[in-house]
């Protein structure tokens, strides 16, 4: 069963932007995953997010894995800003962990890695597409990682 782990959130505070969060994906870490040895299955995707009011804590992030639909796992922010700064413009970085990354039979992609612009996998390739959700359901475009080498 894969999880994923929130590690870092971190926020800056200024003027306005959209009040749908966006993602860029900075890092995926290590780019070779060994899916049969548990100390070598596992990614870190490094994000920074922008959401112009401060209310992506306790959004979600979603992780889409490209190789098959329904291959996604969702995770309940943690609080971002403080009480007295939801409303306001943020930015920061999320460090999100993908543990236990398995051998899957490739399937249908997902919609949202195809609208966001990957293409067919290899055999032995993911991608990692990363949608954030904020609290009043704001779903943004998202981003992807460069796809990552699979080995057994």
């Amino acid at each position: 069963m894969r999880k994923l782990l929130l590690i870092t959130a971190l926020a800056a505070c200024g003027g306005g932007a959209s009040d749908t969060p966006s993602a860029t994906v900075v890092s995926a870490t290590p780019e070779e995953l060994v899916t049969s040895d548990d100390a070598l299955d596992d990614v870190t995707i490094t994000v920074d997010y922008d959401d112009g009011d401060g209310d992506l804590g306790l959004g979600l992030a979603e992780v889409h894995d490209c190789r098959a639909a329904g291959l996604v796992t969702e995770l309940v922010l943690p609080a971002i800003a403080s009480d007295g700064r939801v409303g306001d413009h943020i930015t920061g970085t999320l460090e999100l962990h993908v543990n236990d990354v398995g051998t899957i039979a490739p399937g249908t992609q997902p919609e949202v890695c195809a609208e966001l612009g990957v293409e067919s996998l290899a055999a032995d390739q993911t991608v990692f597409c990363v949608v954030l959700v904020d609290q009043k359901g704001h779903r943004g475009d998202g981003d992807c990682t460069t796809a990552l080498t699979l080995f057994e």
